[in-house]
């Protein structure tokens, strides 16, 4: 039997284990040129086509989305020290009181139509430069029992059974504290309920924590370990588009803003940077190998992230020449060479290379319904690469970086090639791609490769900033 998902609000959550749901889809290439359905969320999976089809669908934009900005709190006393920070609460430290100051001018002008905020005194005072926020417990922190004001160090000292238990499983719990499987259904019911009260093309604002948010992405995007997915900084954006029950984390992480005045966990910083926009773009064409020159709009947002980027260490490019024409003036400001590193090219699309969607599915009307209808990640156009394989190929690459930089590299590469590292990173299935969009030309992604491997830090987070 063929269903249609509940909206938001309606009694079930948009993560939500529904039976026989027949899920639509929609295709987007590596330009943001968008066709036809919807895409799966991922929570509770069902098989199909040789991937995991979850529950419910993404769908990209739409005139009428409602857009949810989450707002993490400024930075605390406690942040700085290092110690743990649950539902009791620690000062703005001088930082934290700068950082809600160039907040107030990001937000400034904004036009949400509602503002909650976590009840406690650190999103509270932060939501402030906001304006006036409803404040709700629901909002709150992870709650940490004893071990609030602890650090991490010392919990490991008295409870030497917790280096034994991953935290964030659904059984984990502090002494004391709340089960993460009972903080993850009070935080879907949250994000629920505000999503109820929102109306088409409605925009709300939620200032909150970072355990908060990181924990609202992982459950939208289904990863199993969310660890990979890193707290955002204090005073950051992340951007939620939802259209009915489809949603989409538009920009994760984005704190721009605060002009690099963070911390963030140590690691090389890898910034994933997609050209500026091509003649392809404009035109919906899928050039993977193939070369396409930068209009005349792709050229000035070459010269403004030139401009707008923050200091590179290093820069790499793929050997794409929009890749090298979008890095040149980068490195040219900064004093940087360029090394080409040719794993860093685009998604290959093999006989679809050059066409349009509609082109493609007039000249292979049954590779178009297998891949991006019926959600089998092949060989794009016979000879290509399929989803997957291209993640892989980008993934050694980082890697390789990682192991032989440090500090902040700049990594030029290509929007299909991106959205595929992300997606094998934090193990989401092509048939639920969609979760993430194509980044945005000359947006970026940062992964961070420090002892536990690399991270996601941000996602199509722009150059320059942006009024929400």
């Amino acid at each position: 039997m063929t269903a249609s998902a509940p909206p938001l609000g309606s009694g079930e959550s948009v993560w939500a284990n529904t039976e026989g749901i027949q899920p639509t889809y929609r295709t987007q290439n590596h330009s943001g040129v968008v066709s036809g359905g919807g895409l799966p969320i991922v929570t509770q999976e069902r098989e199909r086509g040789g991937t995991s089809l979850p529950y419910g669908a993404i769908h990209v934009g739409g005139i009428l989305a409602r857009t949810i900005t989450l707002v993490r709190h400024a930075e605390t006393v406690s942040n700085i020290s290092g110690t743990w920070q649950g539902q009791t609460d620690s000062p703005l430290s001088e930082r934290g009181r700068l950082q809600i100051e160039r907040l107030r001018d990001r937000m400034d002008g904004h036009s949400a139509g509602l503002l909650v905020t976590s009840d406690l005194g650190r999103t509270r005072t932060t939501a402030g430069v906001i304006g006036p926020g409803e404040p709700l417990a629901e909002w709150r922190e992870f709650d940490l029992g004893k071990w609030d004001g602890m650090r991490p160090e010392d919990i490991l000292e008295r409870y030497p059974e917790v280096d034994r238990v991953r935290f964030g499983s659904g059984d984990f719990q502090p002494d004391g504290g709340e089960r993460f499987s009972d903080f993850r259904l009070r935080i879907r019911s949250a994000f629920d309920t505000l999503a109820a009260r929102m109306g088409d093309d409605d925009h709300a604002i939620v200032v909150t924590h970072g355990g908060v948010i990181q924990t609202i992405i992982g459950m939208l995007v289904g990863v199993d370990d969310q660890s990979m997915i890193l707290v955002p900084s204090n005073a950051s954006l992340t951007t939620i588009h939802i259209n009915g029950d489809h949603v989409q984390v538009a920009v994760f992480n984005d704190d721009v803003h605060l002009h690099g005045d963070v911390v963030r966990p140590p690691g090389t910083r890898l910034k994933l940077v997609r050209h500026a926009q091509t003649e392809a773009n404009r035109e919906g064409r899928w050039w993977g190998r193939g070369e396409t020159p930068l209009t005349e709009k792709g050229r000035r947002q070459a010269e403004a992230l030139a401009l707008a980027a923050a200091p590179f260490d290093s820069i790499v490019s793929s050997p794409a020449s929009r890749a090298l024409d979008t890095a040149m003036p980068v490195a040219m400001r900064q004093g940087l060479d360029i090394a080409v590193v040719d794993d860093l090219a685009e998604f290959y699309f093999g006989e679809w290379e050059g066409l349009t969607v509609d082109e493609i599915r007039s000249a292979d009307p049954d590779g178009f319904r297998r891949i991006l209808e019926d959600g089998f990640d092949e060989p794009r156009g016979v000879t290509g690469e399929t989803f997957a394989t291209t993640g892989e190929r980008i993934a050694t690459a980082t890697a390789d970086l990682a192991e032989n930089g440090s500090g902040t590299i700049g990594v030029f590469t290509h929007g299909g090639a991106t959205r595929a590292y992300v997606a094998g990173l934090l193990g989401i299935p092509f048939v639920n791609r969609e979760v993430f969009p194509v980044q945005r030309n000359t947006a970026h992604a940062e992964i961070i490769s420090g002892d536990g491997g690399p991270r996601l830090s941000s996602y199509n987070v722009a150059s320059s900033v942006e009024k929400p």
